[in-house]
């Protein structure tokens, strides 16, 4: 259960409210995109289920974050902490469900080594809002409704299916992330912003 655990737990899912925002015109996607950039602080609730050609798992996700800091938390499929992972910049923690926690680089090789991959734990972050990671080469697709609907960057494809209104932002609830080793697929149950 672990092995799979590892992966999902530095990935996320995005979801729920009510009704979308009106679609916009691409034209306004640099301001949206900039806006959801320096989102600081945010968490998650949902689902998240990883597919590697090590392992397979499926599980409950949360994910706050709040500036540099990310705590993640994958729920095994009959409940209780399968795995956390706190994100410190870029110093990373992982305790397992038995308490026995890794840290620094021997943590990042965990984590890669269950999920078949390294992990864009950087990324991660503004890709769950719904951006691309600034700074760094990407492409992006926008849908007919000038939101981003596809995503290639640092060696990983997104695809997102869904959004859900979040206060005035529409947010992603339905994200799909893979790469040539793992695939990720994630759906959010509900969203927080601060107020």
């Amino acid at each position: 259960m672990i092995r799979g655990a590892a992966a999902c737990a530095v990935l996320l899912l995005a979801g729920g409210c009510a009704t979308l925002p009106p679609p916009v015109d691409a034209g306004s996607w640099t301001e949206r995109r900039a806006e959801l950039q320096a989102l600081q602080s945010w968490a998650l609730d949902g689902r998240v289920a990883v597919a590697s050609a090590a392992d397979g798992f499926s599980g409950g996700l949360t994910w706050r974050q709040d500036r540099a800091l990310a705590e993640i938390n994958l729920r095994g499929p009959l409940g209780g902490t399968a795995l956390s992972i706190r994100l410190d910049g870029t110093q990373m923690t992982v305790t397992d469900g038995d308490g026995a926690s890794i840290a620094g680089e021997a943590a990042r090789a965990y984590v890669a080594s269950e999920m078949g991959a390294a992990l864009p734990v950087a990324e991660l972050r503004y890709w769950l809002v719904g951006v691309p990671a600034p700074g760094l080469p990407h492409q992006e697709i926008l849908g007919g409704d000038g939101r981003l609907a596809g995503l290639e960057q640092a060696g990983w494809q997104l695809r997102y299916s869904r959004y859900e209104a979040v206060g005035r932002l529409a947010l992603p609830a339905r994200i799909e992330i893979k790469s040539a080793a793992a695939r990720l697929r994630l759906v959010v149950s509900s969203w927080q912003l601060p107020p």
